[in-house]
């Protein structure tokens, strides 16, 4: 019966084992953090510059996490009150409820990948806000496999652990000394107000957010239009829709504690809200087809 032909083993991970040590201990070694795994992960591209603000014009507000890498092409990510350039062979991680839209592509014809995705710890990446960095051959080869895996019907669990240590190692990894950033210095008002708005379950007002932030009230608000071409009213209801809109597809919570957790007065009030702005109630959203339910308009 013939033999079948087996690959040889790499140089590079021979190297590796011959310097693993001998353990004193067998049954005692490096035990892991047990991370929360990304969940609801979404890989898209855009091959064109006007495909980048689509669904629709303007700026994007949502409780998910944002991946994207520029595989050809440039353009300037808007990211709350920053600007950050984006080139070949560069990403960014936008945050959940952060104001994002692009500028200045450098030609109509790109191609970038997209990868969302929902988290429920958002500390575990909090060194990656606002930080451009470069998609090394380690990250490449992580990504390829993410694809990969994100095709294949059976994956399973495997595309949220591929991202996982997909972070994990870029959290080791210095900001690119290539990326080009223009931002002002200190933590900008629209994420201030952003940490604000989404912390605990009382729902702060102006004049709360005003003091918590060391400006008056007027003046916060003159600044956030300008700065985002919203109210601050109309932006916070926003934010707790959303932030309510992320509980119903992650949490465990029933809708009433949900409604109290997004700092609404009443389950009737937050389904009221909730409905107008997405079309569907709170129960229906949570169902087997959220999709269907549509982006809440910032008229609303």
């Amino acid at each position: 019966m013939p033999q079948a032909k087996t690959r040889p083993i790499q140089t590079r991970l021979r190297n590796l084992v011959a310097q693993l040590p001998q353990p004193s201990q067998l049954l005692f070694g490096k035990r892991g953090a047990g991370p929360v795994l990304p969940d609801n992960i979404v890989c898209f591209q855009r091959r064109t510059a006007s495909e980048l603000n689509r669904p629709r014009q303007g700026r994007a507000l949502h409780h998910r996490f944002v991946l994207i890498v520029a595989l050809e092409g440039a353009a300037e990510v808007c990211v709350d009150d920053q600007v950050i350039r984006l080139g070949q062979g560069l990403g960014l991680l936008v945050f959940p409820f952060q104001f994002h839209h692009y500028i200045h592509p450098e030609s109509e014809k790109i191609r970038w990948l997209f990868v969302t995705f929902e988290l429920t710890e958002h500390e575990a990446l909090a060194g990656l806000r606002s930080q451009p960095f470069e998609v090394t051959p380690n990250l490449e080869v992580l990504l390829e496999e993410l694809l990969t895996a994100y095709r294949e019907p059976k994956a399973g669990d495997l595309p949220a652990l591929l991202l996982a240590v997909f972070f994990a190692r870029l959290r080791r990894q210095k900001t690119s000394p290539r990326a080009e950033q223009a931002a002002p210095g200190g933590t900008s008002l629209v994420m201030q107000v952003n940490r604000l708005a989404v912390k605990g379950s009382q729902r702060l007002g102006t004049k709360q957010i005003a003091d918590s932030i060391g400006i008056s009230k007027s003046h916060l608000r003159a600044r956030f239009r300008a700065s985002c071409g919203v109210s601050l009213g109309r932006h916070l209801r926003r934010v707790r829709l959303e932030k309510a809109s992320g509980l119903l597809r992650l949490g465990r919570q029933r809708v009433s504690e949900i409604a109290e957790l997004c700092g609404f007065a009443s389950i009737y009030s937050f389904s009221r809200a909730f409905k107008t702005a997405y079309g569907v109630s709170p129960l229906a959203y949570r169902g087997k087809n959220p999709e269907a339910a549509r982006r809440p308009s910032l008229s609303g």
